[in-house]
């Protein structure tokens, strides 16, 4: 069973994470499998939009695999590689040409928002659940996505996302501004919302528009400051607070 299921319907490209028995976090297999992806559609679709959610109804994306940074305990040039992994992994999102959408189809925490804030758009379930936990867990954001996501939030509203460590309802998200639409389902969002209108738009149109973004990305060095991001939060990582919130966390997860 692969990690990411990826097909195109209608110009469009889709791209499914598919570990909802681990609530659809990310190990390396997933982040080699994204980068792929991701690197794929780049070069060679001509899709006008890309679209990205989590397999089943309960989970987008639960952040990091705690297995797989447990197992970089003492490792930490490891971790670092496969934190700059995930990094880079956001930035290609964040840069592709066509119009790039998630749907958070249930809970999205710690670097599951992360990813998420690499799209144009966030659309929501109503009964989606969003929190940048990583502050009660010990850690800042640690993939770039808090970098990515100062690029497109007001500074009151990031700030609060990010230092509140809370986890909000689909609602909550949506007036504090990291949610645009709240949507049933993938169904009612292919149908009802910009896909609907974005669609019936020449795909090189969507790619000049973003053309202009991209351009403005790059020469602000997006990427380095993501990387910086994810270097100075570091040292942090292995923290005795964070090391015993991992293990406690797990071993909610397990029972």
């Amino acid at each position: 069973m692969s990690e990411v299921i990826t097909y195109q319907r209608d110009e469009i490209d889709y791209i499914f994470l598919n570990r909802p028995n681990y609530g659809n976090c990310i190990d390396e297999n997933t982040v080699e499998k994204l980068s792929e992806i991701i690197r794929e559609i780049r070069m060679k679709s001509q899709s006008k939009l890309v679209v990205l959610t989590g397999e089943g109804m309960k989970y987008f994306c639960t952040g990091g695999d705690l297995n797989t940074i447990l197992k970089f305990k003492n490792n930490l040039n490891g971790l670092e590689s496969f934190n700059l992994k995930m990094c880079d992994v956001i930035y290609q999102i964040a840069m592709l040409p066509q119009i790039t959408i998630c749907f958070i189809n249930g809970y999205a925490l710690g670097g599951g928002c992360e990813l998420a804030s690499a799209f144009d758009f966030r659309y929501a379930s109503h009964n989606a659940k969003i929190g940048f936990i990583q502050g009660r867990m010990g850690i800042p954001t640690s993939w770039g996505g808090g970098t990515v996501l100062q690029e497109k939030m007001s500074h009151q509203d990031w700030i609060t996302l990010l230092s509140s460590s809370n986890i909000y309802t689909a609602f909550q998200a949506k007036k504090i501004g990291f949610i645009h639409e709240l949507s049933k389902d993938l169904t009612s969002l292919h149908n009802e919302s910009f896909i609907s209108l974005a669609r019936g738009i020449p795909a090189q149109i969507h790619h000049q528009n973003k053309k202009i973004l991209i351009r403005k990305w790059t020469e602000q060095n997006l990427k380095r400051r993501m990387e910086e991001e994810v270097i100075s939060a570091m040292p942090l990582w292995f923290s005795d607070e964070h090391i015993k919130n991992i293990e406690q966390f797990t071993k909610k997860l397990e029972k």
